[in-house]
């Protein structure tokens, strides 16, 4: 079960990181795929749907909820035990009506469960599951996610601070009743149990190359930084803003050459408003590749967000010297200083900058030591292995007859 279809591949962090998984587990399992709260009205057709056995994509349910469900859903969000609100998903008895009746008479050997909103729905359709091994990938740390936002001023910050200790119980919730529970990262595994028993599993996605070229290791003609990233996601809105105030503009007055290149899709009108002779805000491109090509440092200012930061794997394996956050270094796991460039200020992040910026030797260093970090680390066919091993148990991935 997953939230959203998983296609194009690019098309957002659940397809970033299923699309490439399913590809290659279709290959030796048979898939049946179920979707519940699509935002999309209309999905686009993709090759992936040829390597499915069978797919049901239920748009998300815009209607209005039963009295009864309102209920429930305000009667848990003022419960220390329920579901927090932020969470709450209205029609959860339609999913579950309506993933009855896909599973009927169906016989799994594993089932792997992704919406956490709807986490409470996969105990009740285990007697139908007939014994399946069951895994949950929450992905994201709801709480680690939440915690990172900047809290509410006023009277509203109460009901934040219970909230967010809400999620932190709730999460650990989700983890129990399952054969096995995974996150994107170890800072996402370690806040789902804050020391209280084992981690949950760490999958980290892989890099995603189809259509990429051979990274090259010329150096750009021009001076420029960028930033990756789908330009309507909150965190990396913020990260772009930041970015051009507190790094790209002042090193502007030093290096007047300088160009800023924000390559993302669905670029929101505070950074459309962005562009200028001297700052590139692409929108969705066909390919990332050309863009990242034409950048000589990216330089991810996070104040937010949660999970593994693809953008920066992508810049890294490109042979891009990056420079970023705390929050980033955290969740990427590569050598501060040695492979990767961490700022905890704004001074911090532009000296790092400067310093890429005046010594091109430099820079290619810390690209090439990057590039080989990621690589090693997080190379597609490991992680398929990995996440194979992970959903279907103890047996050797790829020796196992065709399962389910």
């Amino acid at each position: 079960m997953l939230p959203v279809a998983p296609w194009p591949a690019r098309h957002n962090g659940i397809s970033i990181r299923y699309y490439p998984l399913i590809e290659a587990l279709a290959q030796r399992h048979d898939i049946d795929l179920y979707v519940h709260g699509e935002p999309r009205r209309t999905v686009p057709d993709d090759p992936l749907l040829q390597a499915l056995r069978k797919v049901s994509v239920q748009q998300k349910n815009m209607g209005p909820p039963a009295i009864a469900d309102r209920i429930v859903t305000i009667s848990e969000a003022i419960s220390p035990f329920g579901c927090p609100y932020r969470f709450a998903r209205y029609h959860s008895d339609f999913a579950l009506r309506d993933l009855g009746e896909f599973i009927a008479d169906r016989r799994y050997d594993a089932v792997l469960w992704v919406m956490h909103e709807y986490r409470h729905l996969l105990e009740r359709l285990k007697p139908q599951l007939q014994g399946a091994r069951t895994v949950y990938d929450s992905i994201d740390s709801p709480y680690l996610h939440h915690l990172r936002e900047p809290p509410p001023g006023g009277i509203r910050n109460a009901w934040n601070v219970f909230d967010l200790w809400k999620t932190r119980r709730w999460e650990r919730s989700l983890l129990a009743g399952v054969d096995a529970a995974a996150y994107i990262s170890a800072p996402d595994a370690a806040a789902s149990t804050n020391g209280a028993g084992p981690s949950p599993e760490v999958i980290p996605n892989g890099i995603y190359l189809a259509g990429a070229p051979p990274p090259s290791p010329a150096h750009p003609a021009t001076l420029s930084i960028g930033f990756l990233g789908h330009m309507a996601y909150g965190p990396n809105i913020d990260g772009a803003l930041r970015l051009h105030h507190d790094v790209f503009t002042p090193l502007k007055r030093e290096f007047t050459a300088l160009k800023l290149a924000i390559i993302g899709r669905d670029p929101v009108r505070k950074i459309r408003a962005l562009a200028s002779t001297d700052v590139e805000v692409t929108g969705t491109v066909e390919s990332i590749w050309p863009h990242i090509a034409n950048v000589g440092i990216f330089v991810y200012p996070m104040i937010g967000g949660a999970g593994l930061q693809n953008k920066i794997l992508e810049a890294m394996h490109a042979g891009k010297p990056v420079v970023t956050t705390e929050i980033c270094l955290n969740s990427v796991g590569a050598r501060e200083g040695e492979e990767i460039l961490v700022g905890r200020s704004d001074e911090e992040l532009r000296a790092h900058t400067r310093a890429l910026l005046r010594d091109p030797q430099y820079a290619r260093e810390v690209g090439l030591r990057g590039k080989a970090y990621v690589d090693r680390t997080f190379d597609m066919a490991q992680v398929v292995q990995r996440f194979e091993r992970f959903v279907i148990g103890d047996e050797t991935p790829g020796q196992t007859s065709r399962r389910r």
